[in-house]
């Protein structure tokens, strides 16, 4: 069993310049620490630092201490939830080590997962600190979506993919998605008085079999693990109900308790901590929400903003939960930050911020919520979007592979590294980097067959130094490893950006054909309002063959690297999901199941019998399986009615999600 107890932050703005002397003189023998701290579903202009709704006080002090960097060019390395966490720890792109979607299972008490993250064991960041010899103790706390737990999963039809499995020594997370508040009150029925489901009125985002409550809807319990050897299953859940604010009174707490552990022994650390905030479902505490409504901690709702559809008017349920949320997720981040201050770790710290994609819901026909071709400069204060989040003049949200899909708030600071005060930086950077300069400030190297294992990381040591960037490539391709304008794919190379398709993109009502390649300049075009495909052919054609060289070289990783099972060149014209698939009834079901390995095509669907109907008209399709979509959890084209029909070449069902279906055709 493990519990918790509560810490009651001071403000950041009150904090010590310097660290009590005896912690600072310790600190001056320590090799530098390193702390990712990872935010969910936000998008680029939610934060106060950048125009945002939201005060967020102690991240924007934050921006404006000595040694720390604005990133404005930030990206994730997916533009969903498990591909980015996989870049954070590997930095690799997450197709080289099989992951390309997310899965649904809220906790291994309800279903485990088969999730296949990196089977040939990825070297990760965790591993490059123990490898280093300088007696580095690493934790991960939060989200993981990475795999099941538990140290037995195959026994039980899972994968074993844990923090510990992959490098951590400790652990205090939770398995995949879960609430912002009273995080795991459907796991006990004494526990469920006290939920606070917020706007949504009860349970959502549920994702697996009956729990350890009878009387609780099934999927529907979110508990934390730790690591214990003499455990079942080498995990033991929290025997506790957890805090109303989980971001600040328990994930936080979580993390500034192990620091001060570090502390005491004087040994340098690495963590990540990935908070819940703010992904659905996204609930803020009463206190929190009171504060939005009377404009204390959020800036007053707009009255001239005639493009969102919500303007003038109070906030409403859904947009206070989402403030409330960032607020509090703000105050988990002050807590950090007070606490590595005050353990002298804070200098001597290299710290990264940001999420891992742009925010929910996506808006057809192009990418801007509002419906209008440009956005102007600035923010777009209340998105007439299904999610509050705005991703300010960016086109594209979550899922989509145009900039607010993936260009994402960053921060990095480390004042014994960056000199000055602070800086704004508008250099491309993203999630990969991070490992690739954790290795360069050990000087390390990937070890054996894997120093040669194709790599999309680049140090950011000469940047924080405050030293010119060389250019390099990024790419992005949503939900599988394919070149399609359906999923949509991108790729950037320095100054130059190629973006195709994607979940907004709708070519027959948008005012520009959105499936096409297009080109946009982010020195100048961040919003990419000016497709220059036609006017820069040279430019068009180099990035082009720059894209087709990656695209390859994530396949040979798929196939030669991490072999990923199924793994090989993605379907071609071949397989193309039915245009208007016709309902059967013929095919055997099995809720609660799911199909693992890549598919041959994956589309929309409006019921199971749809889903059945479209693998029956599939040359080769051996078996699908269905995902329920919700305004909750929505399908992987963003729509909150139907659901995600996935077709594969055999039917191999596995445990699955509450929303998940296995269909055999046959």
């Amino acid at each position: 069993m493990h519990t918790m107890a509560g810490l009651t932050p001071a403000a950041f703005a009150a904090l010590a310049c310097a660290a009590v002397t005896a912690a600072a003189n310790v600190a001056d023998s320590r090799p530098p620490s390193f702390l990712f701290i990872l935010g969910d579903d936000i998008g680029w202009s939610d934060f106060s630092y950048n125009n945002g709704t939201a005060t967020s006080p102690n991240i924007k002090a934050w921006t404006e201490a000595d040694g720390t960097i604005t990133m404005q060019d930030f990206h994730s390395g997916g533009t969903v939830c498990s591909p980015t966490r996989a870049t954070v720890l590997t930095g690799r792109n997450h197709f080289r080590d099989c992951v390309d979607y997310v899965y649904g299972c809220s906790d291994m008490t309800e279903c485990v997962p088969h999730f296949n993250f990196a089977p040939q064991k990825t070297y990760t960041v965790p591993m490059a600190v123990r490898d280093s010899g300088k007696g580095y103790k690493s934790w991960f706390g939060g989200k993981w979506h990475l795999g099941s737990f538990y140290n037995d999963s195959e026994a039980l039809g899972g994968i074993t993919s844990s923090p510990i499995s992959h490098g951590f020594d400790h652990m205090n997370a939770t398995v995949e998605v879960a609430p912002t508040a009273t995080t795991n009150c459907e796991c006990q029925e004494s526990w469920r008085k006290d939920c606070n489901f917020g706007h949504d009125g009860g349970p959502t985002h549920c994702g697996g079999g009956p729990g350890p409550d009878p009387n609780a809807p099934s999927g529907c319990c979110f508990n934390y693990w730790t690591e214990d050897a003499n455990a079942e299953h080498g995990v033991t859940n929290l025997t506790e109900a957890s805090p109303d604010n989980d971001a600040n009174d328990y994930v936080a707490t979580a993390l500034t308790q192990f620091i001060k552990q570090q502390a005491a022994a004087n040994n340098p650390f690495m963590a990540q901590v990935s908070f819940h905030n703010c992904h659905i479902p996204f609930i803020g505490t009463p206190t929190e929400r009171a504060k939005c409504s009377t404009n204390e901690t959020c800036l007053p709702p707009t009255g001239d903003d005639t493009a969102s559809g919500r303007a003038g008017g109070p906030y409403d349920s859904a947009e206070l939960d989402f403030y409330a949320c960032l607020n509090e997720f703000d105050e988990g981040v002050g807590s950090i930050i007070a606490t590595l201050k005050e353990t002298g770790y804070y200098d001597n710290t290299m710290i990264w911020f940001t999420v891992d994609n742009g925010p929910e819901v996506n808006c057809q026909p192009e990418g801007r919520c509002g419906g209008v071709h440009e956005i102007p400069a600035g923010t777009l204060h209340r998105p007439a979007s299904k999610g509050p989040g705005s991703a300010g003049p960016l086109r594209g949200r979550k899922r989509d592979v145009w900039e607010g899909g993936h260009r994402v708030p960053g921060i990095i600071s480390w004042p014994a590294m960056v000199d000055g005060p602070a800086r704004v930086s508008w250099d491309p950077v993203v999630t990969m980097d991070f490992m690739a300069t954790v290795l360069d400030v050990l000087g390390l190297h990937r070890p054996g067959k894997q120093a040669k294992w194709h790599f999309d990381g680049v140090s950011v040591l000469p940047l924080l130094k405050g030293h010119p960037v060389a250019p390099r490539g990024i790419g992005w391709m949503y939900d599988k490893p394919v070149a399609s304008p359906k999923n949509g794919y991108a790729y950037r190379y320095d100054k130059w950006k190629l973006a195709v398709g994607g979940i907004s993109c709708n070519e027959a009502k948008a005012s520009f054909n959105c499936s096409m390649p297009q080109l946009y300049d982010m020195s100048v075009d961040k919003e990419e309002n000016h497709d220059l495909a036609a006017k820069e052919p040279e430019v068009f054609a180099a990035i082009m063959a720059n894209f087709t060289v990656w695209y390859d070289s994530i396949h040979d990783s798929m196939d030669h690297e991490s072999m990923c099972a199924g793994a090989g060149p993605a379907p071609g014209p071949s397989h193309p999901f039915p245009q208007h698939p016709k309902a059967s009834s013929t095919c055997k079901t099995q809720a609660g199941k799911a199909m693992s390995g890549l598919d041959m095509s994956v589309g929309h669907v409006a019921s199971v019998e749809e889903c059945c109907g479209a693998c029956q008209a599939t040359p080769g399709c051996g078996g699908a399986d269905f995902n329920a979509g919700s305004a909750m959890r929505p399908t992987w084209d963003g729509k909150a009615e139907g659901g995600t029909c996935h077709l594969k070449p055999k039917y191999d069902p596995k445990n699955g999600g509450q929303v998940q279906t296995a269909i055999n055709p046959n």
